[in-house]
């Protein structure tokens, strides 16, 4: 089953995910070399399978814009 999840943390030898309400283990030998923190990854098969470029990329524009509304900021948009 192919699910989504999102990068919590690093912890020794794996990556802690964030899958729904679960936090769940992977090890970090078998990740994706490129794997940060907060970044959205595509989980199939008891495993990372890769980065969702386009979720990962659309969260961090909502967070941006998030943080610039906080601090009385004008976006771009």
């Amino acid at each position: 089953m192919k699910q989504t999840g999102i990068v919590d943390r690093f912890e020794g030898d794996f990556v802690v995910v964030e899958i729904g309400e679960e936090m769940v283990n992977f090890p970090r030998a078998e990740a994706p070399a490129m794997l940060a923190e907060g970044m959205v990854v595509i989980v199939q098969d008891g495993r990372i399978a890769g980065i969702d470029e386009i979720e990962t990329q659309r969260m961090e524009d909502d967070m941006r814009r998030r943080f610039e509304r906080i601090l009385g900021k004008q976006t771009d948009e």
